[in-house]
């Protein structure tokens, strides 16, 4: 390859996880806008969100268009075709995590014009692992890390045992009031929500292990990355 054609392979591909490092700054701050909307009852917060969802949307389109004309033109082969592929799976994967960001929005809508819940402040655990979980993914990703992408990888199932364990606190108050139940199913649907935030967060640290180790971990369990 001449210079001048890597160059401008470079260039493409700097253009590529710009919008993809957009787009995870993005997500993660819908993801906290909609979260605090929950928290402090604010509904503004949550409409901000699923507002902010479609600038993400149309991101993963430039994405995608630029990832295949990236293929179609350069044709890269071994870590450069990995690079392309590993980082338009990596887009993928933010834009259903703003997806989750925005449906947490709209549940927190509804909680929002029903009377305050004590036990509101239960999933703030689960959400602050979950937040920590999707940061250490997309540093991984960012840094091009591929150690620090397995060590985020496993601390997904401290977001699963979280979730579960709230969900049966949730469970168990339900059973114990006679009160409505609105409020209380829309707080497990927005549980489950963050849990799939986590199951995403872990696919960008299995797409960054991919580029940077040419290792598929995704069935694989516990597999560390040699360093």
């Amino acid at each position: 390859m001449h210079d001048h054609i890597l160059s401008s392979f470079d260039q493409s591909l700097g253009r590529i996880r710009e919008n993809v490092l957009l787009m995870g700054s993005i997500a993660r701050k819908n993801l906290d806008a909609a979260m605090r909307g929950l928290l402090e009852r604010n509904t503004d917060l949550c409409n901000a969100a699923i507002a902010a969802d479609q600038d993400v949307n149309e991101l993963e389109k430039a994405v995608d268009q630029l990832g295949m004309q990236v293929l179609l033109k350069f044709q890269p082969a071994a870590h450069d075709l990995r690079l392309v592929m590993g980082v338009i799976r990596v887009a993928n994967n933010i834009e259903r995590i703003s997806d989750q960001a925005s449906s947490i929005a709209k549940r927190a809508r509804m909680i929002n014009l029903l009377p305050e819940m004590a036990e509101l402040g239960l999933i703030q655990p689960v959400y602050e692992l979950c937040m920590s979980n999707l940061e250490a993914s997309l540093t991984a990703f960012a840094q091009s890390d591929a150690v620090a992408a397995e060590a985020a990888r496993l601390r997904d199932k401290e977001l699963d045992a979280a979730e579960k364990s709230l969900d049966q606190s949730l469970l168990q108050v339900m059973e114990a009031h006679a009160a409505p139940l609105e409020g209380y199913l829309h707080l497990i649907f927005i549980a489950r929500f963050l849990e799939r935030v986590g199951d995403h967060a872990k696919n960008i640290c299995e797409d960054t292990i991919f580029i940077e180790s040419a290792e598929d971990v995704r069935y694989m369990k516990n597999r560390r990355v040699e360093s």
